[in-house]
């Protein structure tokens, strides 16, 4: 699996409007119903809020990760959220969120999301990366790093 087969063009939210933890969630599962992934993100969303009640999704350094099953989905999907402003997650480094990943599974695969969050931290261990990302004015701008970086690491392996 490739970051691009999963993070691309239509799965990209930048800039979220999003200012709180709550609203994220809402914009992320809303994108999902609005590419017609979801019937409905009412359940999810209680579900997903209710797991960050008890675990937070901040991973530090500026990213957070919200991964739940849904027997609506047939594949691992997710979407990226990119706030230039970041988003109070009260994360344990103290840092704001700038990167908000959702990943949604099938409820048979409930796995395949820590595939994908570990080709997402590969992505961003770069903090010139991550300054890059957050300077990006368009969606396309950001799928073209992520093109350009998984490009790089096949040429060098």
């Amino acid at each position: 699996m490739k970051l691009l087969d999963k993070i691309n063009i239509q799965t990209i939210i930048c800039p979220l409007k999003s200012e709180s933890k709550k609203d994220v969630l809402h914009e992320l599962l809303d994108h999902f119903h609005n590419l017609e992934y979801l019937t409905s993100t009412v359940e999810l969303f209680y579900n997903l809020d209710d797991k960050e009640k008890k675990i937070n999704s901040a991973s530090g350094r500026g990213v957070a990760y919200h991964y739940h099953t849904s027997i609506e989905v047939e594949e691992t999907l997710a979407v990226l959220g990119i706030s230039k402003k970041g988003i109070d997650y009260a994360a344990g480094d103290g840092l704001r969120c700038h990167f908000i990943l959702m990943i949604l599974e099938p409820k048979n695969e409930p796995n395949k999301h820590r595939i994908l969050i570990n080709l997402f931290q590969n992505l961003i261990k770069d903090s010139n990366i991550k300054s890059k990302l957050l300077e990006l004015n368009s969606i396309q701008e950001v799928e073209d790093v992520i093109r350009d970086l998984e490009d790089n690491e096949e040429n060098n392996d």
